[in-house]
């Protein structure tokens, strides 16, 4: 299974950490930007390499796609971007964004969702910033990366509920 993570500067990397996290259990992460961007430097003083450019990578080869958040203006008018989001949609690509990444989505596929709390609608994942433990369980639940019931419940419990395994 293989996750591309769209990043460009002044994201929050934070809001997709848990994500890439659980994705790797299952396959590849890939981060992909802009040409100009082969490093971005993130909102929590990291700099990241890019591991693809946006206009490298074919619609076949993703599994998922995510968009981070951070400085929305800094993701506005990017047209490789908003075609990689329709090309995965209408190639039934799981397509998650969080915060700005949310945003993006809904303008590039002209998406009307109202909802405050993470939601999916087909194979998009939509999240505000605050929910990105919720977003990154339902990336994987989409994905279908949990063994069974217990095992996501198991992750529920950890990573939301703060609950160690006994």
């Amino acid at each position: 299974m293989n996750t591309y993570i769209f990043l460009y500067p002044e994201t929050s990397f934070f809001e997709v950490n848990l994500a890439a996290y659980f994705m790797k259990t299952k396959g590849n992460v890939f981060i992909v930007t802009e040409r100009e961007n082969k490093i971005v430097y993130t909102n929590e003083g990291v700099s990241i390499l890019s591991d693809a450019f946006i206009d490298e990578v074919k619609v076949e080869d993703i599994d998922v796609f995510i968009i981070c958040g951070g400085e929305i203006k800094n993701i506005f008018n990017k047209p490789l971007l908003y075609k990689m989001i329709k090309e995965c949609k209408e190639n039934h690509k799981i397509v998650g964004g969080i915060c700005a990444g949310r945003e993006l989505i809904k303008n590039a596929i002209g998406l009307v969702d109202h909802s405050e709390k993470t939601c999916v609608i087909d194979e998009i994942i939509l999240s505000p910033g605050y929910e990105y433990v919720d977003f990154a369980l339902e990336v994987g639940k989409m994905a279908d990366i949990f063994e069974d019931e217990t095992d996501y419940e198991e992750t529920i419990n950890f990573f939301k509920l703060f609950q160690n395994p006994e």
